[in-house]
């Protein structure tokens, strides 16, 4: 059944179930209009009908028959007819996806190509238009983006908005809800990103998901899909803290387990899960401050207290050893007899490893 003949038989409908004459004391003159209006349906019967009789019985059904005719006609100008199967066969090659779009009465066929370029062919793949998306990512080096929501027609703003919606990952940290207005050629997006978990699940954060920050129709919607994925799981504060200050210590000492002399200490915020565990650990004392060793968020972390201003320090941070029968592990620590000094123990195998660390100094040195 074509639009034209749904909307026609809803039109049918609304003859049969109108009132019968009399019923309520309509004038024959109205009823009689009422019926010529229904048997020829138009918007300019309609507006006819309505003019002179605008408080009828028959009002509401007429309308509704305007309203159905009018989006008959919308749908007949902008929706597309081509299939999602159809679009993807004439784009041609591997296009990431493709989707009909009806501008002015035309048809055309948007390809999303895997460089993130979208092209506008003709029904029949005529190149017609190339225009240049940009991928979102949060990576320095970026993976090749694959679509997991196909692209689709939504009206999130009303059916005079025709906008396409989806949505694609990069790798197994970042997914990315997309809604692109081909009118304009403007894309808009948000992101999620974070720790990849089982089944393809991601443990993170969205900067369009932050609360107190305005954003644009487009993007609060698309912070909205991101809310309800399920298999986006927001960090807490707490851990976001912790991630955060984890990331900005590895990236200061890159070279800390290997041939660092010097190392760049962190200041903690108290409210990360950090301190938190921190304050849980069994704690060695030293001259001016304690310090506790313990794993947390896939890391084996060194943490120090001021006693004297209370504030909390990352001073020490590696990946948590996976096989201790194989691989070297931070076994122990303990400070020296100075009270500022701490010596970090190691084991791979029987063989026995160890660091210092200067405290006021932060020097680091690599003994074996």
């Amino acid at each position: 059944m074509t639009h034209k003949q749904f909307f026609l038989s809803i039109i049918a409908g609304l003859l049969l179930l109108a009132p019968a004459e009399g019923l309520y004391a309509q004038s024959r003159s109205e009823t009689s209009q009422f019926n010529k209006t229904m048997k020829k349906p138009s918007v300019k019967a309609a507006d006819k009908f309505l003019k002179k009789y605008p408080s009828s019985v028959y009002a509401p059904k007429v309308q509704q028959m305007k309203d159905s005719l009018l989006y008959l006609v919308f749908v007949e100008q902008n929706v597309s007819r081509i299939t999602h199967e159809d679009a993807i066969r004439v784009s041609g090659g591997k296009p990431l996806d493709a989707i009909g779009w009806k501008k002015d009465g035309q048809e055309h066929i948007l390809s999303l190509e895997d460089d993130f370029s979208l092209r506008v062919l003709s029904p029949d793949g005529v190149l017609q238009e190339r225009r240049f998306l940009n991928v979102y990512t949060m990576e320095e080096t970026s993976h090749a983006p694959v679509i997991v929501t196909p692209m689709e027609i939504v009206t999130p703003f009303g059916k005079e908005r025709q906008l396409i919606h989806f949505a694609y990952r990069l790798g197994d940290r970042e997914f990315v809800e997309a809604l692109y207005n081909p009118e304009e050629d403007l894309l808009s997006q948000a992101i999620f990103y974070g720790t990849p978990l089982t089944e393809g699940r991601i443990e993170g954060q969205s900067p369009e998901m932050m609360e107190g920050v305005i954003q644009t129709a487009e993007i609060s919607w698309l912070a909205a899909r991101l809310r309800e994925n399920e298999a986006l799981v927001p960090l807490s504060k707490a851990d976001l803290l912790t991630d955060t200050a984890i990331q900005w210590w590895i990236k200061k000492n890159p070279k800390a387990e290997t041939t660092a002399s010097k190392l760049t200490f962190g200041q903690l915020d108290p409210e990360s899960s950090l301190v938190e565990a921190f304050k849980k650990a069994r704690k060695e004392k030293g001259k001016n401050a304690n310090a506790a060793q313990f794993d947390l968020r896939g890391y084996t972390v060194i943490c120090i207290q001021n006693r004297k201003d209370g504030n909390y320090t990352l001073v020490w941070c590696e990946p948590v050893c996976r096989n201790k029968k194989t691989d070297k592990y931070l076994d122990t620590f303990f400070f020296e007899s100075d009270g500022t000094t701490l010596d970090l123990i190691y084991y791979k195998a029987k063989t026995t490893f160890k660091i210092k660390i200067a405290l006021p100094s932060q020097a680091v040195r690599h003994l074996k």
